[in-house]
């Protein structure tokens, strides 16, 4: 990834500290922070996983369920059952140490089920509908001079993120809004 000579102050997304970003995209201040982020997205890949093994697993005909199934079917979290079942809203049987099996009547009746996360691919968003006229869009030039990059870092940022451009004579614009959400995004 080139760098470019401006630099942006961005704030890590791990420590919240705040850095020079050398490339548009920086999210992080250092490696240590990336890697760390990195482990806990796959951390939670892991635990959605494991939820999602265990709502497989939960036969329907059965009318009792433990609260571990119940987090992984209706999508709340422990604390919020046990507070229910202490407040007597929702009927619980103790059946001993670590044995608790509540209602699923009335757990479906309180909260809806969790749809099952599907692997689809994504359908393509209708491009929107540009004017690119001069109080609302840049040629590469004035992006290049405003945020203080180079033209092949611009072309190249626009090329990944896929700004549309339009190519009028010899210059080529590119919408003010889309720009300025990538370079300062602060605004």
């Amino acid at each position: 990834m080139p760098a470019s000579k401006y630099k942006l102050e961005r704030k890590c997304e791990m420590c919240g500290s705040t850095f020079l970003a050398k490339t548009v995209y920086s999210k992080y201040c250092s490696r240590h922070c990336s890697e760390a982020a990195y482990r806990a997205k796959k951390r939670e890949e892991k635990k959605e996983q494991h939820k999602q093994e265990l709502a497989d697993k939960v036969p329907q005909e059965r009318p009792y369920i433990s609260i571990a199934e119940a987090v992984a079917l209706f999508g709340i979290s422990r604390d919020t059952i046990y507070r229910l079942i202490r407040n007597g809203n929702l009927p619980a049987v103790n059946l001993g140490e670590r044995l608790t099996r509540i209602s699923r009547a009335h757990i479906e009746s309180m909260f809806p089920l969790v749809e099952q996360k599907q692997q689809a691919t994504p359908t393509p968003q209708p491009a929107k509908p540009y004017n690119f006229d001069a109080s609302d869009s840049y040629t590469i030039g004035e992006v290049s001079k405003k945020y203080g990059v180079s033209d092949s870092t611009v072309y190249k940022t626009i090329r990944k993120i896929g700004i549309p451009t339009c190519q009028k004579g010899k210059y080529v614009f590119v919408p003010k809004a889309e720009i300025d959400k990538v370079f300062n995004p602060s605004k």
